[in-house]
């Protein structure tokens, strides 16, 4: 599986996540008044919880997503050390 991959995978479950979280706070207002706060505290950890799960995956999806365009390749990881340094490489590649 290639890194963008993984980014597109983690950002879709950071994505559901965060959607969980939303209608589990709202599912918390709806039901407080007909359960009470047991009902309203039980959807609201529910919510804390995926709020929780996404910002874990998105935290693991910092140190997976590319960097931009192909980045991870090491023709790419090449130029990009050659214009921090300075350095031109001495052999084309084939």
């Amino acid at each position: 599986m290639t890194r963008t991959a993984w980014h597109r995978l983690l950002m879709t479950i950071v994505v559901v996540f965060l959607v969980i979280a939303a209608l589990s706070y709202v599912t918390s207002i709806v039901l407080a008044p007909s359960g009470g706060r047991s009902v309203a505290g039980l959807w609201d950890g529910w919510a804390m919880f995926a709020l929780v799960a996404a910002i874990v995956f998105g935290v693991v999806d910092f140190f997976v997503r590319p960097l931009g365009g192909r980045s991870g390749d090491a023709d790419v990881m090449a130029e990009a050390e050659a214009a921090r340094t300075g350095n031109t490489p001495t052999q084309r590649a084939r």
